[in-house]
């Protein structure tokens, strides 16, 4: 059985076309998932991320935005965004945030 967490990620983009993650409670009232709860899966999937990263060698830059929720993956070089598509995927899944 799949272990869920207290918390979702959504997927989309920025203006600049970099992918950007926010992290959302699945239940906003459930005591599990309050502002320091959040405050911690963000800086927990910033960090699994930025260790995933170094081992692809990979140039992106992983810039967490923990007041607002988010995590934006800049992308520096264009052919990096299907590969950098499919790792957010697989991070995101791993940590039970799909």
């Amino acid at each position: 059985m799949k272990r869920q967490s207290p918390f979702v990620a959504r997927v989309g983009r920025t203006d600049v076309g970099s992918i950007r993650i926010t992290v959302l409670a699945r239940t906003p009232k459930d005591p599990k998932s309050g502002y320091r709860q959040l405050a911690v899966a963000v800086y927990k999937l910033a960090a699994e991320m930025e260790r995933r990263s170094e081992k692809l060698g990979a140039d992106w830059v992983v810039s967490p935005q923990v007041f607002n929720s988010r995590i934006d993956l800049e992308i520096v070089h264009d052919r990096e965004g299907p590969i950098a598509a499919r790792f957010v995927a697989e991070v995101l899944t791993d940590l039970h945030l799909t």
